[in-house]
């Protein structure tokens, strides 16, 4: 701890940090990773359920585990300690561990305190990564995942318990890091730098932890059938790559946009340090262990690049490989005056970018919008809702089926999810005015939006009150 003082100050000074701001300015649930994930864990919980659930439906999209993790911390809070509060506390402490487990992996490389810990640093105040540490998601699971599985590779059940969280926090992406592993060694037994022996040993290894990781497919499949292949290897993975699923469009180069967008300055520095490796190590001044872990998450920054559906979080694993190849073309330069020099201005550079330009601390993730008092309202009023999605989401979900870019859960979250956590009952969404019409005669409390309120005719039906665009009516 002595010898790395630096980056144990720097992670501990931004977890109470943060901290503070979780539990000084608590928020709402947002929309759609928080509030998804704590109802399906909590769901998980009170029906002592081992497969995750919407609204009392199995959902096969996602892995059970960190999802249930989430739901036990639900359960468990407390009115002084409350879930918005805890959820994303045990998240930051997860944020605090992954960046404790880069600062190794990257200093194995550098071998540097000073340049790993501003790995770390950058790593830290990117804009996604910020994000993703202080509110409730899967991602930083993987990362956790791949991360340790690389750090504690040499120690076959200790690697295996970072890829078994890897592996059941987002399924088939956690096996990502038996796929880079297995092409280092396959690289190194054919350019003749091991044996046959090592490779069988190695690939050994891979092949049990692969098969473990597959006993829970094996389960599924034998409980779930098609269904399960249908929906979570086909449309939550495959037809991902293939097509621009749901809402998430973007241009050909959009993760390149992103990342030029999350990392500002360090984008341009690590091409830099990206090229400067790369020179090193056809001159044959690298080690080829040196490379991998130099490069290890960038193979999945390029197969972002090949998918189809582009998702702003898929690039938060990336953050770390920007960041690391940012500073890494320093650790080549020789006078340590010119070190110096550069790291003060580095320095200067993350300070002006995250605190000048724009602050992230006061970044916000969300607020108690118009849905959000209406669930709470409707609470003690409604034992049930029927909801009429607006005209424009009607009309873009419409569009969606049209192209076929919707998937069997498309329709399950209607346009707020954290309206069912809040309100804690059913809800049911309509996205026709067809399907609607029918539950005005049947349904005790109805939401629709102002600009559909010539439905609401009815004189059985009474306005209870409004809030914002949103107008909740009950049966008389």
């Amino acid at each position: 701890m002595r010898k790395n003082w630096l980056v144990i100050l720097f992670i501990a000074v931004f977890f109470f940090a943060s901290a503070y701001k979780i539990v000084r300015f608590p928020t709402p649930f947002y929309d759609w990773d928080e509030s998804i994930y704590v109802r399906s864990g909590l769901e998980m919980v009170n029906a002592k359920s081992l497969v995750p659930l919407w609204q009392g439906r199995i959902w096969l999209d996602k892995p059970p585990l960190i999802i249930l993790v989430y739901g036990l911390i639900t359960k468990w809070s407390t009115t002084t300690f409350p879930p918005e509060v805890s959820t994303r506390l045990f998240t930051l402490a997860i944020a605090a561990v992954v960046m404790g487990l880069m600062y190794v992996l990257y200093q194995r490389v550098l071998k540097n305190q000073i340049l790993s810990t501003l790995v770390v640093a950058i790593t830290a105040f990117t804009p996604i990564f910020l994000q993703r540490a202080v509110t409730v998601n899967l991602d930083i699971f993987l990362l956790l995942g791949w991360l340790g599985y690389i750090v504690f590779f040499e120690n076959f059940w200790l690697s295996f318990i970072f890829i078994f969280i890897a592996v059941m926090s987002k399924s088939l992406l956690g096996f990502y890091p038996l796929g880079i592993i297995g092409a280092y060694y396959l690289y190194e037994f054919f350019s003749k730098k091991i044996g046959q022996k090592k490779l069988k040993e190695i690939f050994t290894k891979l092949v049990l932890q692969g098969l473990l990781l597959s006993i829970w497919y094996v389960v599924m499949l034998f409980f779930f059938k098609g269904r399960f292949w249908e929906q979570h290897i086909i449309e939550s993975h495959f037809r991902r790559v293939t097509s621009s699923l749901e809402f998430h469009f973007g241009d050909r180069i959009y993760y390149i946009t992103l990342a030029a967008a999350q990392m500002g300055y360090f984008f341009w520095l690590a091409i830099v340090g990206g090229l400067a490796f790369l020179i090193q190590f056809f001159r044959k001044k690298t080690k080829d262990a040196t490379l991998l872990v130099a490069f290890y998450l960038l193979p999945w920054f390029i197969f972002l690049n090949i998918v189809k559906t582009k998702i702003f979080w898929y690039f938060y694993p990336a953050a770390a490989e920007f960041a690391f190849l940012s500073i890494a073309w320093v650790s080549l330069v020789k006078k340590k005056s010119l070190v110096i020099i550069f790291g003060v201005l580095i320095v200067a550079g993350l300070f002006y970018q995250d605190f000048v330009v724009t602050n992230v601390w006061n970044a916000n993730y969300s607020k108690p919008e118009s849905y959000y008092y209406l669930s709470l309202y409707a609470r003690s009023e409604c034992p049930e809702i029927e909801l009429l999605m607006d005209k424009d989401s009607r009309q873009s979900f419409a569009t969606l089926d049209k192209l076929g870019l919707s998937i069997t859960t498309t329709k399950w979250w209607g346009s707020h999810p954290s309206m069912i956590y809040y309100f804690g009952k059913k809800i049911n969404f309509y996205y026709h005015v067809a399907d609607f019409t029918p539950v005005l005669n049947t349904g005790k409390c109805f939401v629709i939006d102002k600009n559909d309120l010539g439905l609401m005719s009815n004189n059985h039906l009474h306005l209870l009150k409004n809030f914002g665009d949103f107008y909740l009516y009950n049966r008389k």
